[in-house]
């Protein structure tokens, strides 16, 4: 598994990129041609293949024969949803499509998200711009080299901004709570129960204000509103991701309303970044997460719960007469509507909202020296890699490293001279594979070895030791093996970060319930893990910080990463949750983008995404800095590290 902000590169949402023209090719293979001024480009569904077929033989370097139209693009030819907008845009430029041939650039990005072929994406050109007037592209950007592409400001002098995590008041309306009992009447509500009592109150409330009620085992469709439950049931596993299904299938059915109600601990965690991001693929539904003290009382929970939804049917959020949840919490007076909201043992309403931090100082070296000892999950590779080299450089310690990537053997790299992607593609050809499915395994395996050999190299220069365990986080057993194995050789584990994670970008609707669990559990199970493996020290030093690495997704919440918002969120719920008996220091970082160079997984599509939207990424420098100084000099269990814009707002 990579790194874990291989993620946090979609915090700017890549599902709703905006609509890309003439942009640059991965690989440029000829000039730029002329502006066509001539009479539209043929749009037949035959000439749109056969520049469909040449504008990806160009990015990709796969020979004309080995595009079959019916091959996966993502599986096979690894076209994710942003290669596939950038493709369109080439695609409008070639033959003359106008600004945005759907209409709408937002809705479109999502329906190429879910094509799945080289024919669907002819049949949706075909289909969205039949005869529409041929549009001037902007003739000497389409070939440009990718590095004129990338954002003025990724070489390493982006400022880092520093943000913690606040409770700030927010009022529900009162005139919405005053009209609860008009508001509620003769509407079907679903109930999931919770088995501590909250159920049943509830479901008497709503019938007594004259809403239908039923009580459920799981989210169902059909209603006009469900209250999940589920996660205040005593359980010493998260609802998710076992519950993502139900909620998917009662989501795309249309429910009109949905609370899911949490408290504090383990049974909860994900569902609030699960809410900002499924709220921001339904905005017309409210969806909101809700999180209640755990020493109310039923009759006190329900009043909250009767608040949320009254503001829901009052047109707080959803619908014609309320705008789109807020995914980051609303407004700084909570006046707008936000998807997570939370109630205090006072009864005071608040969200969390990011405000700046900056730390009293920087530039401190980490509580370390040569005879510490850090493990680092993620394996050798991203930002994994560059946070273990970065605490070696700084204090010479010992470095084990857990990764599911096999440790290579030996140094010998037969493609040595294709040094990307597309280059390796053709040499695996030269080589005799024949498939799209197999070379693209080979390259990222090859690619992968490659990065492991390079940072083991790099850390074996600077570090005291340096050992690799190929494990998965996920494997309980492996994980104890591994802490089991570092404590006795070196008496000692004075420090993990929690690195792995895996992408698995798609909207809610069309999301795998099989790909939200495997990304889910890589975050939380990997961390549960490891929490459970440092706390068990015996008569070893206990660990001096755990810190897990997530993404901005998590706490503004990012279309198409319903899964990857929720693991975020759920290791910063642990991170609380744990600091109150962890004997060192617990800290949840949750980044922003990092530039591939950096080592996180931004690819030259989504740096460009993000150019043409003005968001700056980590550079590699800045953002194992900030961390370094994190350990040194800072105190707050949860922050967010990003990089500054231009102007800069935050701590330099």
């Amino acid at each position: 598994a990579g790194a874990s902000p291989q993620g946090a590169e979609h915090s700017a949402a890549p599902l709703s990129a905006p609509w890309p023209r003439s942009v640059p090719e991965e690989t440029p293979r000829h000039a730029p041609g002329p502006a066509r001024t001539g009479p539209p480009a043929d749009r037949s569904a035959e000439s749109v293949m056969e520049a469909v077929l040449e504008i990806v033989h160009t990015r990709t370097g796969y020979p004309r024969d080995m595009l079959d139209p019916e091959l996966d693009l993502e599986a096979d030819l690894s076209i994710d949803s942003i290669k596939r907008v950038e493709i369109i845009g080439a695609l409008a430029d070639r033959i003359g499509l106008p600004q945005d041939p759907g209409g709408s650039a937002e809705s479109a990005v999502e329906e190429l998200s879910r094509i799945k072929t080289l024919r669907g994406i002819v049949d949706w050109v075909v289909t969205h711009a039949p005869g529409a007037p041929a549009a001037e592209p902007a003739a000497a950007s389409a070939a440009a080299p990718a590095s004129a592409s990338a954002p003025a400001a990724l070489p390493g002098t982006t400022p880092m901004t520093r943000l913690r995590i606040d409770l700030l008041p927010a009022p529900a309306p009162a005139a919405d709570a005053a009209a609860a009992p008009t508001l509620l009447r003769n509407l079907r509500i679903g109930i999931v129960e919770d088995a501590q009592g909250v159920a049943s109150t509830l479901a008497e409330a709503l019938r007594d204000l004259g809403s239908e009620v039923q009580l459920l085992p799981a989210a169902e469709p059909g209603f006009d509103g469900v209250i999940d439950l589920s996660a205040l049931r005593p359980a010493a596993e998260p609802v998710l991701p076992e519950a993502f299904p139900a909620l998917q299938r009662a989501l795309t059915a249309g429910l009109p309303r949905l609370l899911l109600v949490t408290a504090p601990g383990t049974p909860g965690a994900g569902l609030h970044g699960f809410a900002r991001s499924a709220a921001l693929e339904f905005p017309g539904t409210l969806i909101r997460a809700v999180e209640v003290h755990p020493k109310e009382d039923p009759e006190r929970i329900t009043t909250q719960l009767l608040t949320e939804l009254s503001c829901a049917a009052g047109g707080e959020a959803g619908g014609e007469a309320g705008g789109a949840a807020r995914a980051d919490g609303g407004d700084a007076t909570g006046t707008a509507a936000p998807a997570s909201v939370g109630y205090a043992l006072d009864g005071t309403r608040f969200t969390r909202h990011p405000v700046p931090a900056p730390l009293r100082a920087t530039g401190g070296a980490p509580p370390l020296d040569p005879g510490s000892v850090i493990l680092l999950t993620g394996g050798a590779r991203g930002i994994t890699a560059r946070t273990a080299l970065a605490l070696a450089r700084a204090t010479g310690c010992h470095v084990e490293l857990i990764g599911r990537t096999p440790e290579p053997e030996g140094d010998a790299d037969e493609f040595a001279q294709a040094h990307d992607r597309v280059a390796l593609r053709a040499a695996l050809i030269a080589a005799g594979l024949r498939t799209p499915a197999e070379i693209e395994a080979a390259a990222s395996r090859i690619l992968a070895e490659r990065e492991v050999r390079a940072a083991l190299a790099a850390l074996a220069s600077v570090a005291a030791s340096v050992r690799y365990h190929c494990a998965d986080v996920t494997d309980e057993q492996a994980v104890r093996a591994v802490v089991a194995d570092v404590r006795a050789r070196h008496g000692r584990l004075d420090g993990i970060v929690h690195g792995a994670g895996i992408l698995r970008d798609g909207l809610l609707r069309d999301k795998q319930p099989a790909d939200f669990a495997a990304v889910f559990t890589t975050k939380v199970a990997g961390a549960r893990h490891l929490a459970a493996a440092a706390a068990e020290h015996g008569a070893c030093p206990a660990p001096r910080f755990l810190a897990l690495f997530g993404s901005v997704a998590g706490v503004y919440g990012n279309r198409g990463q319903s899964d990857y918002a929720a693991a975020n969120d759920a290791l910063d719920g642990l991170a609380h949750t744990w600091a109150e008996s962890f004997p060192g220091r617990m800290l949840a970082v949750d980044w922003g983008p990092w530039a591939a160079e950096a080592g996180g997984m931004v690819t030259p599509e989504l740096e460009r995404a993000y150019a043409r939207r003005e968001i700056p990424l980590i550079a590699p420098e800045a953002g194992t800095a900030a961390f370094l100084d994190e350990l040194a000099y800072g105190s707050d269990v949860q922050v967010v590290l990003m990089a500054a814009a231009e102007e800069g707002s935050g701590d330099e």
